[in-house]
């Protein structure tokens, strides 16, 4: 087991709460506040941060913003995944175009959700989705980012989710629903609201978004089965494999404004899943019979 590492942990803290605000800058005192840091400690850390470029230290008020540093980082990072949105642009648009629905492209880097891209505008019910935006990579999101993931994997994402631990009668449920966005080759999730849980439009609090995640774990938010009745559903999802054949990207369809029959739901599944293979194809990923083969074969978990 790795060594506990405050210091590294303690800067990681300082980053994302810098990221999840990048238009507002915080004194020594309020990150102390924020984030339970000793100040003595917290201005040697700052201190560092601010002299290798990483945060910038406003000479007036002595407040703290993220730095230059970061650029060449985010940068290195994301090169990768955003010359892959580029294939995924006008498909997106197209989609979002001839449903009515907003488009977003994300991706997971570490153990986040980055969203790369977004087509369409922001509608009723949806959420207010900003180009590099994050949220954590944990139950009940990302299912469809780890349905085609080994069993060691999804174990790790299910031990992340957010509060108390998973029951194993919970745990199973995620389990059966990563199977089933498996067999589909689609993810369908409940709005929120229908579900008793305010999770909110807008994604910007970064501190606010673990605890209303870890309140939906412990619901029934993902759906197995549409049945013969209507249903208000937040989202659709889909992924889109890279060369490694692994999910590169996930294109995920938000502001249903009526309730959707089962027949509903399909027809604007199968619009969603033709996309992505288009793009998979175009980033020369694997076609999905070739997926589910693999899946059969024993070789991705059950």
């Amino acid at each position: 087991m790795a060594r506990p590492a405050p210091a590294v942990d303690r800067t990681v803290a300082v980053l994302n709460l810098l990221a999840a605000h990048p238009d507002t800058a915080f004194s020594l005192s309020e990150m102390c506040r924020r984030l339970d840091i000793n100040k003595a400690t917290a201005h040697a850390m700052l201190t560092a941060l601010a002299d290798s470029g990483f945060l910038l230290r406003n000479p007036r008020d002595k407040s703290y913003t993220l730095g230059p540093a970061l650029i060449a980082l985010g940068s290195a990072a994301a090169a990768r995944r955003l010359e892959l949105v580029e294939f995924a642009r006008a498909p997106m648009q197209a989609l979002a175009a001839a449903t009515g629905l907003q488009c977003v492209v994300s991706s997971a880097m570490g153990e986040e959700i980055v969203f790369l891209a977004v087509a369409g505008e922001v509608v009723p019910f949806g959420p207010h989705v900003r180009v590099g935006q994050r949220i954590p990579l944990a139950p009940p999101i990302g299912t469809v980012f780890m349905a085609w993931s080994l069993p060691d994997e999804v174990d790790t994402w299910l031990h992340r989710a957010a509060g108390s631990p998973l029951t194993e009668p919970e745990l199973e449920r995620f389990r059966n629903g990563v199977r089933a966005v498996r067999r589909r080759g689609y993810s369908v999730g409940l709005e929120p609201d229908v579900l008793g849980v305010r999770l909110g439009q807008s994604l910007d609090d970064h501190e606010a978004v673990p605890p209303l995640l870890a309140e939906l774990s412990h619901t029934s938010y993902l759906m197995d089965d549409f049945g013969g009745s209507t249903h208000r559903i937040g989202h659709l999802a889909a992924p889109v494999f890279g060369p490694d054949e692994r999910v590169a990207m996930v294109l995920t369809l938000y502001g249903f404004q009526k309730q959707l029959s089962g027949t509903d739901i399909d027809g604007l599944a199968a619009r969603l899943t033709g996309t992505t293979r288009e793009i998979t194809f175009a980033v020369r990923g694997p076609p999905m019979f070739f997926r589910y083969r693999i899946q059969d074969s024993g070789l991705i978990g059950s």
